[in-house]
């Protein structure tokens, strides 16, 4: 593998703008024209820095996070529905259930490619815009619904509609904030909150007159989306450069932060070289299965948590609210690890933690997981807990997608490996619920098998990957003349993929 830059230091002086020929061949990325313009007397302070990142995170990070929030929400309506006749009004017998569940996933392991190159091509707030608004109809649509096929099909649209929006999220992260900063904001972002409206909103529901209650969760969840879409559009920014809530100096210092990283800021010429990158690197394989690992409880547990907690012999309305847990748990799980990962960056920053973090978390959930595969099946409270606790596969899912984006460099090779990674995600969320039989409810032994079995392969994939990020940051260590450098005008703003950037280090 040949990792040195493609343009020599000596091509490139330091403090050099980028000509119009390259600005206009799409060799660079968007960012370039802010680069070097801090420099001397023009140079920004630490305090100036603070300011404005905290003027970001109280635009960007609450606009993220309800966008992972809703999805989350949107996706498990059906399971909250459940409760309320949804399966005998629709013809949901025998497995039937388990496949409108995973057809949410077939929908968006389908355009799970195509949306990574609407990310590429469009901008990505107004994308997201235009997708939220159609999936809040599609939801409002569902709840009118009465059988197996059309269910499906709706099912199927609400995931290929929800497809761009986690890619779309961390493609705006690498954009505003160093590899540094992303742990925690991730965090932030990416929480199981979404429980803390589904529940409520079901248990309320709970009260409404009439046979069709179930209908009300659909409604009411795709009139929120709706609303949320219009909020999106109006105010997240398509990228630094488009922002219109920052100064042209706050622009520029934003890409000067983000210089050392080698990550670009964006590119929206496609390149099929980087593409290939993709496709052949052992890293994006190694992520690619532990996503397949790490989210099969999510399909399992997102679908039937509901039904199993209603087993326990708990109302309808009361197991809604004991779903809430379950949100407060992936909290938790993703406040530790990547808070963990943050602190480490922060006081230990020659030390790689991320995926001791993330090994950390499996623990806790393979722990958990045993308990609920073992405890016996009359020990209701003891398999409640357990149950809850094996929600804690967030905390690793999500610091194990920040290792993934931090280590991606060049545009096209970001966006096809975050549709590579979404597509084992999407894998692993229709394998999931077809291990959860209908002959074996309310306890699933067969579902809570594959858990347990899933966090010990996610164990070893990890391990394996940070056993090759080690190996290659070793060898490009001995390759570097430069090793040092901050700013490095050869590679910066050149679009160049970690393997083509002898200046990359990859973090593990």
């Amino acid at each position: 593998m040949d990792v040195h830059p493609t343009t020599s230091a000596g091509e490139v002086e330091e403090g050099k703008t980028f000509s119009l020929h390259d600005q206009a061949s799409g060799d660079i990325d968007i960012a370039a024209t802010y680069a070097n313009q801090l420099s001397g007397d023009n140079a920004y302070t630490r305090k100036e820095w603070v300011r404005l990142r905290w003027k970001l995170d109280l635009r960007l990070v609450p606009l993220l996070w309800f966008n992972v929030t809703l999805g989350a929400m949107d996706k498990v309506t059906t399971a909250t529905a459940a409760l309320y006749g949804f399966r005998q009004d629709t013809d949901l017998t025998g497995d039937r259930y388990s496949w409108v569940g995973s057809a949410f996933y077939f929908g968006y392991l389908f355009w799970c490619l195509p949306s990574g190159s609407l990310l590429q091509r469009f901008p990505i707030a107004k994308l997201m815009f235009v997708v939220q608004l159609l999936w809040g109809l599609i939801l409002i649509g569902t709840g009118f619904a009465n059988n197996f096929p059309t269910l499906i099909a709706l099912r199927v649209l609400l995931g290929a509609l929800e497809a761009p929006i986690v890619p779309g999220n961390f493609l705006v992260l690498g954009m505003w904030y160093t590899r540094r900063e992303q742990p925690i904001r991730t965090g932030l972002m990416y929480t199981g909150l979404s429980v803390c409206f589904t529940g409520p909103i079901g248990w309320g529901i709970g009260f409404l007159a009439g046979e069709h209650q179930w209908r009300a969760m659909f409604w009411i969840t795709g009139a929120m989306t709706i609303v949320w879409a219009c909020v999106i559009g109006l105010l997240l920014p398509d990228n630094p450069v488009k922002a219109k809530f920052v100064t042209e100096r706050q622009k520029a210092i934003v890409i000067d932060r983000l210089r050392a990283d080698q990550t670009g800021v964006e590119n929206k010429t496609f390149k099929k070289e980087q593409m290939i990158e993709a496709l052949l690197d052992p890293k994006t394989w190694l992520m690619f299965l532990f996503n397949i690992w790490i989210s099969i409880p999510n399909g399992g547990l997102t679908n039937f948590a509901p039904l199993v907690i209603k087993g326990l012999g708990y109302t309808s309305q009361r197991s809604t609210l004991l779903t809430m847990p379950t949100g407060i748990i992936q909290t938790l799980s993703s406040y530790l690890c990547n808070g963990g990962v943050f602190l480490c960056a922060k006081y230990l920053p020659t030390r790689h933690c991320r995926s001791a973090w993330v090994a950390a978390g499996i623990l806790i959930g393979l722990i958990s997981a045993v308990f609920l595969y073992t405890l016996p099946l009359d020990n209701y409270n003891g398999r409640l807990a357990a149950l809850y606790m094996s929600y804690f596969y967030l905390g690793p899912y999500i610091v194990a997608l920040g290792i993934s984006t931090a280590n991606t460099a060049g545009h096209t090779k970001k966006v096809t490996t975050n549709a590579l990674i979404f597509i084992a995600y999407c894998v692993s969320n229709i394998i999931g619920p077809q291990f959860f039989k209908a002959n074996q409810a309310p306890l699933y032994p067969l579902g809570m098998g594959a858990i347990l079995g899933s966090y010990v392969l996610s164990l070893i994939t990890i391990a394996a990957y940070a056993a090759y990020c080690a190996n290659e940051n070793r060898r490009r260590e001995k390759v570097d003349g430069d090793k040092g450098g901050r700013v490095h005008a050869d590679t910066d703003f050149r679009d160049l993929t970690d393997k083509q950037n002898v200046h990359f280090r990859y973090v593990w």
